[in-house]
């Protein structure tokens, strides 16, 4: 027999050890397919598991800070009271700011939203590669700056210096204060939040059946009639999706409208902000993060009720 020959029994006979041996774990650690299905799933689960268990633990910190008494000194001490809580109840301007704050976050997803599915709708349906190239890669170019940087661009472009008082100086409008206005604020944040509500958006509308789409044009509707009827309906779970996910990140958001808010467009993250860095009110800010948690959690869970859960999560088909 050949060197070659003894190599390749060598071969065949480890191949066949190593599956001995793997069938003799098997029925030394005996589990049904169903169980170990359950246990691979309980495995990849555990790390999300893990993950809201520390927000858990965060909140329970937060509601317990919320209750201890503000000492300028010692920043809270161990005395348990209710004025924090009498104070948010009882200051209009926090009301005002937290009013603001969901209103400006509902019309930035509006806004976002109604760009987005176009533009998703674009991606999913051009046969141009180049157009779906140049698509794809101005929605994933601003991921690779940071929001921060992202802000500093439109104080760039709005400045009073900037690009638009440029252009309106040069046919005689005069230059326009936009910083610290609400206009730059929601071009702002409808900027950052975009491609968010694109990315959830782009899933369900390539799930669509474009089959679907021509039945309804050979039964004579139209371009808009077939987006309107057919297009639109089956995308509402990405729609759901997107107007969550950009109405949660718009309400927690700080750079933008600190940034461009200039200091008179307050959001309810800013303030929270001055409260624990300018004057170390911990307790207040806690009664604040509460807040604004429960408002957007209760808008989230209305809208879960209404129109499902969309694409972050399994629904019901029966």
């Amino acid at each position: 027999m050949s060197v070659r020959d003894r190599l390749r029994q060598a071969k065949f006979q480890l191949q066949w050890n190593m599956m001995d041996r793997a069938i003799a774990f098997k029925e030394r650690f005996p589990f049904d397919s169903t169980e170990r299905s359950s246990r691979f799933g309980y495995a990849l689960i555990s790390p999300g598991v893990l993950l809201v268990g520390f927000l858990a633990v965060g909140f329970a910190l937060l509601t317990w800070y919320s209750f201890l008494t503000y000492d300028p000194v010692e920043v809270f001490v161990y005395e348990y009271t209710l004025n924090n809580w009498e104070r948010f109840f009882q200051t209009s301007a926090l009301h005002q700011i937290y009013f603001r704050t969901t209103l400006y976050s509902v019309g930035v997803t509006l806004f976002s939203v109604v760009l987005a599915i176009p533009y998703a709708y674009l991606v999913v349906r051009t046969e141009r590669t180049l157009v779906r190239q140049l698509l794809l890669f101005g929605l994933f170019v601003p991921f690779f700056s940071g929001v921060i940087i992202r802000a500093y661009g439109w104080l760039i472009i709005l400045g009073q210096g900037g690009l638009i008082n440029w252009l309106f100086t040069s046919i005689g409008l005069g230059p326009q204060n936009y910083i610290g206005t609400s206009f730059a604020v929601i071009i702002g944040l409808v900027q950052y939040m975009l491609p968010f509500a694109v990315l959830m958006l782009t899933p369900a509308m390539a799930s669509i059946d474009r089959d679907l789409e021509r039945a309804a044009k050979n039964c004579g509707a139209d371009s808009w009639r077939t987006f309107r009827y057919i297009v639109l309906p089956l995308a509402r779970p990405g729609i759901t999706s997107a107007t969550i996910i950009v109405f949660t990140l718009t309400m927690a958001n700080y750079s933008i409208p600190k940034l461009l808010g200039g200091g008179t467009v307050s959001f309810a993250a800013t303030f929270m902000y001055q409260k624990i860095f300018t004057t170390l009110n911990y307790p207040l800010a806690a009664v604040l993060s509460i807040v604004l948690t429960a408002i957007a959690s209760i808008i989230v869970f209305g809208v879960f009720k209404i129109y499902g859960t969309g694409t972050l999560g399994a629904e019901d088909t029966t």
